[in-house]
């Protein structure tokens, strides 16, 4: 097998709900990933891992082999990068041990907690680190397809959006690809109110008391000049059954909304199109249970390269971010997430907090990563080593 074909080996550090996914979704693609270990403190986590897996929300594990420590890991089996599902604050020595290594790192969000922890995780890569984020939601199926429309010139350039969809930097690394923003700067103005509402699914059942709970809803606005975002979440809307997901991209010649994408045809007569979502494994199909993709008018505008399998969204999302880092690595494409990118998401999520603490208008202001270096790193080609 060449280097060009062979399967990614992946390290994990951490052994918490977000570790437990990543391990289903990497043993769930053979033919891309190898894990090669797991490194953990908790003793009782490593004695699962070495029996029958890490089971999350219900569903059971494979085997991985278990370590006390990052070195370990490391000197047991030289993964080609390490994925790190640890705290923000703990994970910040940790990626300097593993940037010391020469071990690429792709780390959980946020990248970092504050603005001069993100700055110091800047200067590591500019130093060489080869670290990336795994922000992935903007790479999940139906958000996928819908930036895809915000961004083919369909709806004209775009003006304004809406999105609710995820929390804090999760929502605004969406409303940045939506906008099209990069590193602008933005007046920000936000507000959190306390609200009641029915409680939501846990991430292994069904709520059982249907009495409504506390809940936070938070809602800004960043003006960049030429275009304005508007992010709003609830604290209890993932997996929600009365509050729901939903983005709203305007352009000068047309909008999408959710699914449906409305703008006028070189005819110049209007149209009405959906995003319309094909999958396997419905009545009459006998090809298994996977997502292919999303049209447009008969067109793909996100199409499932993990097809035949059997993740649901969230984790299609969380296979491209891993396998984007695996083909950076290995083969020198594109990077997946740079840390310059997290780190404005990360900033702007803490002046949206401080804008609506304050009730007063934030003006963010240029931060050191906007101009920063993104790694760039690939695996020796063997014919010329």
């Amino acid at each position: 097998m060449t280097a060009q074909e062979r399967t990614a080996r992946i390290g994990i550090v951490g052994s918490g709900f977000r570790a437990r996914t990543m391990l289903r979704v990497l043993h769930a693609l053979p033919d891309r990933f190898e894990v090669v270990g797991v490194a953990t403190r908790n003793a009782a986590d490593r004695a699962e891992l070495a029996a029958r897996g890490l089971p999350a929300a219900g569903l059971p594990g494979l085997p991985a082999p278990a370590y006390a420590t990052v070195p370990e890991l490391l000197a047991a089996g030289r993964p080609d990068l390490v994925l790190l599902t640890l705290p923000a604050g703990a994970a910040q020595p940790v990626i300097r041990d593993l940037a010391a290594a020469g071990v690429p790192v792709l780390t959980e969000t946020p990248a970092a907690g504050t603005v001069e922890e993100l700055a110091a995780l800047q200067r590591l890569v500019d130093d060489g680190a080869c670290v990336h984020v795994a922000e992935q939601y903007h790479l999940e199926p139906l958000v996928g397809a819908q930036l895809a429309v915000a961004a083919s010139g369909l709806l004209g350039t775009v003006t304004d959006a809406h999105v609710a969809i995820a929390h804090d930097y999760h929502g605004l690394s969406v409303l940045r690809r939506a906008l099209g923003a990069g590193f602008e700067d933005a007046e920000i103005t936000a507000r959190r109110d306390a609200r009641r509402v029915l409680p939501s699914p846990s991430r292994a059942d069904d709520p059982d008391d249907l009495t409504p709970v506390d809940t936070v809803h938070a809602t800004a606005w960043l003006d960049f000049g030429d275009r304005l975002g508007t992010y709003e979440f609830d604290d209890v809307q993932y997996r929600s059954w009365v509050r729901s997901p939903a983005l709203l991209v305007r352009g000068e010649r047309g909008e999408l909304r959710d699914d449906v994408v409305r703008h006028v045809g070189a005819d110049g007569l209007p149209r009405r199109s959906t995003l319309e979502r094909v999958a396997a494994g419905g009545a009459g199909s006998h090809e298994g249970l996977f997502l292919r993709g999303y049209t447009l008018d008969g067109e793909w505008v996100y199409r499932n390269a993990f097809r035949p399998a059997r993740l649901p969204d969230d984790e299609l999302s969380i296979a491209r971010i891993v396998a984007d880092m695996a083909d950076h690595v290995l083969h020198g494409a594109p990077p997946p997430y740079s840390v310059a990118e997290a780190a404005q998401d990360q900033y702007l999520q803490l002046e949206v907090r401080r804008a609506a603490a304050s009730g007063e208008r934030v003006r963010t202001r240029p931060q050191a990563w906007a101009t920063g270096r993104v790694c760039r790193h690939a695996e020796p080609n063997p014919s010329e080593t």
